[in-house]
């Protein structure tokens, strides 16, 4: 399935690089793909059903969920479906504002709930792509229908943000909502956007210099701003996948040392906005690694095998090896004409 989902990603990008394929067809498959995975089971992450279960605690339970666990709620039958009962909630006081939303569309009803927070989530993927593709079109890409395509149809953001349904995708919506305002020259816009995506994760007080950097330039640059973000990300990514660190306002009980496939949506749309071949060969790689990382859960029906901890690592740091190495080498071998 991983292969074939790739496989035809791939295709598409081929068939948008050779101008097969355009604008509208963006558009229909990107939708389309968005609605069939909507009432797909997210069955690799039971995240889901924390943010469905932060809401009710708010709304049925009248508690704080920031001191109340779902651990605390013993006889409720929706904790059957979770994994992380033990965790107070991670996430800012935005992100359980907006949870609110698909809560009170959902009428107390587990289905229900189920199916607007899916449709809830999927949309902000849906607006991701719109973004990426405006932000491409006013730094006047030629390419921007393919590079938007990049993010739109990567089955990792598919299967992390439409059926596993992280908010981790709206988080991500917040910092391009950053950079579009800052494109469009509206400074004060993308400093509201990024106190917003702080409300949703507070990782994003790392993206604030680099706004605060564009504020106070002469001469404002979008791809600097972007690759100094995603600099900072993906060494954040690594420190704090790799090291136990204190995260200001959220528990121990809610964090792990570990890397998780999600965390790419911190870093990865950004490679979409600069539009870097090279960056976009060691992305795809990672991506497909991210996702053979489930392989054991999906074999043995839970993570508990002995050999899974350095199997995720392997595949994890393997692809991102070997696609750096074939990036050097092509370069090596283009210098040398």
């Amino acid at each position: 399935m991983i292969t074939f989902a790739f496989s035809f990603f791939i295709l598409n990008l081929w068939l948008f690089r050779k101008n097969k394929v355009g604008l509208r067809y963006l558009k229909v498959a990107s939708i389309t793909n968005t609605l069939i995975l909507i009432v797909a089971y997210p069955l690799l992450s039971s995240d889901l059903f924390n943010y469905m279960f932060d809401a009710k605690i708010i709304l049925n339970y009248h508690a704080n969920p920031y001191t109340h666990r779902p651990l605390d709620f013993p006889n409720d039958e929706w904790i059957r479906f979770m994994r992380w009962v033990h965790r107070y909630s991670p996430y800012g006081p935005l992100w359980l504002g907006m949870s609110l939303v698909p809560a009170l569309l959902g009428f107390g009803k587990f289905i229900l709930n189920f199916l607007t927070f899916k449709i809830f989530i999927g949309v902000f993927h849906l607006i991701n792509t719109y973004l990426i593709y405006k932000i491409l079109r006013k730094t006047n890409h030629k390419s921007s229908v393919f590079w938007t395509a990049t993010y739109a149809f990567n089955p990792l953001f598919l299967i992390e943000g439409v059926v596993n349904a992280h908010n981790d995708v709206v988080f991500a919506t917040f910092i391009l909502v950053t950079g579009y305002f800052l494109v469009i020259n509206k400074k004060i816009f993308s400093l509201y956007a990024l106190i917003g995506g702080l409300l949703i994760k507070y990782l994003t007080i790392l993206n604030l210099p680099w706004l605060l950097l564009e504020f106070f330039s002469k001469k404002q640059n979008i791809k600097r701003f972007i690759f100094l973000n995603l600099l900072t990300l993906v060494l954040f990514t690594y420190i704090f996948s790799s090291f136990k660190i204190t995260v200001p306002f959220v528990s121990s009980g809610a964090t792990q040392v570990q890397f998780q496939p999600w965390y790419l949506f911190w870093t990865l749309p950004f490679i979409s906005l600069l539009a870097s071949t090279n960056l976009l060969i060691i992305a795809i790689f990672l991506s497909v690694g991210s996702q053979l990382r489930y392989l054991p859960f999906l074999y043995f029906g839970d993570w508990s095998y002995p050999a899974t901890n350095n199997f995720m690592q392997l595949v994890t740091v393997a692809p991102l090896l070997i696609s750096a190495l074939f990036v050097l080498i092509i370069r090596a071998i283009k210098s040398a004409k």
